[in-house]
């Protein structure tokens, strides 16, 4: 108990940490914002404490509108990591194939471990003091002129980069260039943990680290007549200087990135010009609240105004001309992007016909389930994926929930001292087992093989050893010295199990068809500077004496969990080559991995948070590693979910798991990743595009006719 507890106070000290180190940043950019002031004020403006009371009165809907986009984020981030999952759109391949290692040659010119930690609290911290002083400075100074300039810009520069984040995604270079680091993320633990909680990591292009200073230099440049904002503009200057380099040396962003956000940076300017007179003349606050007196006083004449203001507003409109044309078009794209984001962010869907899942497992077109109702017998569901068809597995009842084992078209269901063999035949409507087989001894485990000749076997672990058998119950063979197994499954004509023997991970692979055998040792170490990270966090770790508590496996390579101590990790073994990689964060618990030629999908907690806390006590998210990319890290596609999740199986059309929020009961929900779009979504896209062409072709005509009209008129007016 004392261990656990241990180990219980470790876990929250190091969410305290967490949680420190953002406030730490927040407090010191407000307090550099307002040791700052002094130096880069106008001169004539003077410190008063009730200048900061008066700002917020003055200033509510400037405040609103800017600290806005920080309420979008997570659901923003949300959507973004499942349109990465279901869609893999992006365009780092194009962006690394331009520019090569240049950034690479940047970070290892110029790698130190002062630099590094300096630059790594610059980025966040230099970054909350920029932006917070860009947009209090003018409003304490009480500035109305460049505040609503100022805010206005900040607003657009989110608008126009987010497109970007959702559709055109662009990973972090120290995810992508052999060799380089993301230096930042990395520096500790906690600092790591913090960031993934609020960034993707695929959110590279445009940089809102250049776009959003450079952007708001531009407006002081733009419209600080009198000069009375130069030295803050200035001292912007610098420091957009120098987080240029900061992203760069850090391995977060490209070269291209930066120029993205220079680029956005020049519109959100322009769009603030152009927009500025007609946001302002709505949502000025001394408006506002003019209007809510008038309100208070005289609402039939508050009324009038307010329809003669909207009847201002929609006349325009009204007639025939490029605005209408452009509003149509707008409208038609943002329906239309709509619907086909939450199409593609909407991939999950429950398989009925199942009340309470224990337990499932699925392979191909096949997901087995079974149902556990209460004062029931437990009945066992399978359904065909491909055709969206459920069946009754028949079968003697049993009198406990068992466990099922599939391979292709065949299945055990097994409990106990007994085990039935399935060739998995719907055409009766019922799938039925082949053959009973009632044993002398309890089964602890069970693999589905073939031999090199095609011929179908059980593996049978129990207390003596694994007992290779026909699915009729006749013995092949024995493996006597196979004691003390942690973990067991079977791939092809292979049988793979791991001992507890105290030396280390490893792995034994006999071969049915020529009775030979292998061993591998499992390094289930990360590279040094983790491992140094997290001994410095005070978090205890023996990955060479872990033990392998979980397989899977497929012909050519091998999964399994390795517990290391504190956390356990997912490393995948390539069988032909010998080698192996840690696939699951480092640092972040992880298990229960399904592994097949093309995916590997695992569960694990997206914290770090080393704890001995069940499982099923724990929320944690399905991950899935693309084994067709391997450059690319793996993605959640439960990301963010206050859920518990369980069994994640790869399936034919994508994966599938159960899944437990709250109180309620377990879900067994796929994932589909064959098609992203619903048909209805595909022909409302075809109907856009039909749509679109007149329209576009109607405004250009217009655009056209318009603008020769009005040299016209100014030829006439001369």
């Amino acid at each position: 108990m004392g261990f656990i507890h241990d180990v219980y106070a470790t876990r929250t000290d190091h969410i305290m940490a967490q949680t420190g180190i953002y406030l730490t940043w927040v407090t010191a950019a407000i307090l550099c914002s307002v040791a700052l002031m002094p130096l880069l004020r106008p001169r004539f403006v003077r410190h008063s404490w009730s200048a900061y009371v008066d700002m917020f009165r003055r200033y509510w809907f400037h405040m609103l509108i800017v600290f806005s986009v920080y309420l979008w984020k997570d659901p923003l981030d949300q959507i973004d990591r499942a349109l990465m999952a279901s869609t893999r759109i992006e365009i780092t391949p194009y962006i690394y194939a331009i520019e090569g290692d240049v950034t690479l040659w940047v970070q290892t010119g110029f790698k130190s471990e002062l630099l590094t930690e300096v630059l790594t609290h610059f980025y966040v911290m230099g970054y909350m003091t920029a932006i917070f002083s860009a947009f209090i400075y003018p409003i304490y100074a009480d500035d109305r002129y460049m505040a609503d300039r100022i805010a206005l810009t900040m607003f657009y520069v989110y608008i126009l980069a987010l497109p970007f984040y959702l559709f055109l995604n662009v990973r972090v270079t120290g995810d992508v260039i052999p060799g380089m680091e993301t230096l930042a993320y990395d520096l500790t633990p906690e600092i790591r943990n913090w960031f993934v909680q609020i960034d993707p990591f695929t959110n590279g292009m445009p940089s809102l680290h250049i776009g959003m200073p450079f952007a708001i230099w531009l407006a002081f440049v733009k419209w600080d007549e009198d000069g009375r904002w130069h030295r803050f503009s200035m001292a912007l200057l610098a420091f957009i200087f120098l987080t240029a380099f900061s992203i760069v040396y850090l391995g977060i962003h490209w070269i291209s990135d930066v120029l993205g956000g220079l680029i956005i940076a020049h519109f959100a300017v322009l769009l603030a010009d152009k927009t500025r007179e007609s946001v302002w003349g709505v949502f000025d606050e001394r408006l506002i609240g003019r209007r809510f007196a008038l309100l208070i006083d005289n609402p039939r004449l508050a009324l009038r105004k307010m329809r003669k203001i909207i009847q201002r507003t929609v006349e325009p409109y009204r007639q025939a001309s490029r605005k209408q044309t452009s509003v149509a078009i707008v409208t038609v794209l943002f329906l239309t992007t709509t619907i086909l984001v939450y199409d593609a962010t909407h991939q999950s869907f429950p398989l009925e016909g199942v009340e309470v899942p224990s337990e499932a497992t699925g392979e191909g077109e096949w997901m087995i389930a079974i149902n556990e109702t209460a004062n029931e017998d437990t009945t066992i569901i399978a359904w065909n994926l491909s055709t969206s068809t459920s069946f009754k597995v028949g079968g003697a009842p049993w009198p406990s929930p068992p466990s099922i084992e599939i391979s292709g078209e065949r299945m055990v269901i097994y409990d106990g001292f007994r085990y039935d063999w399935f060739e998995i035949d719907p055409s009766s409507g019922v799938i039925s087992p082949e053959v009973r087989n009632d044993l002398s001894y309890s089964i602890h485990d069970l693999g589905i093989g073939t031999t090199l000749d095609g011929v179908s076997y059980v593996a049978l672990l129990n207390s003596n050893g694994i007992e290779v058998s026909d699915p009729y119950g006749g013995g092949l063979t024995i493996i006597n010295d196979a004691q003390n197994v942690t973990a067991l499954t079977v791939a092809g004509d292979s049988i793979i199990w791991a001992t507890d023997r105290g030396d280390g991970p490893e792995l034994s692979i006999f071969s049915v068809s020529t009775e030979t055998r292998q061993s591998y040792f499992v390094n289930a170490s990360s590279d040094e500077e983790t491992e140094e990270g997290l001994r410095e966090a005070g978090i205890d770790l023996d990955p060479r004496n872990g033990s392998i508590t979980e397989i899977s496996a497929d012909g050519a390579s091998i999964a399994v969990t390795v517990d290391v101590g504190a956390m356990r990790r997912i490393v995948l073994i390539d069988r032909i080559m010998g080698s192996s990689e840690i696939i699951s964060e480092p640092a972040w618990d992880a298990w229960s991995p399904h592994l097949t030629a093309e995916k590997l999908v695992y569960l694990q907690i997206t914290a770090f948070a080393p704890s001995e806390i069940e499982d099923s006590d724990v929320y944690n998210d399905v991950y899935l590693f693309d084994r067709s990319t391997p450059n690319l890290p793996p993605v959640s596609l439960t990301s963010g979910s206050a859920s518990v999740h369980q069994d994640p199986r790869v399936v034919s059309i994508g994966a599938a798991w159960l899944v437990t929020t709250g109180d309620d009961d377990p879900i067994l929900e796929i994932y589909d990743m064959e098609d992203p779009f619903e048909p209805y979504s595909r022909i409302l896209l075809q109907a856009a595009v039909v749509i679109l062409v007149p329209l576009l072709m109607v405004w250009t005509v217009q655009t056209a006719t318009e603008g020769r009209n009005n040299q016209a008129s100014e030829s006439a007016n001369i």
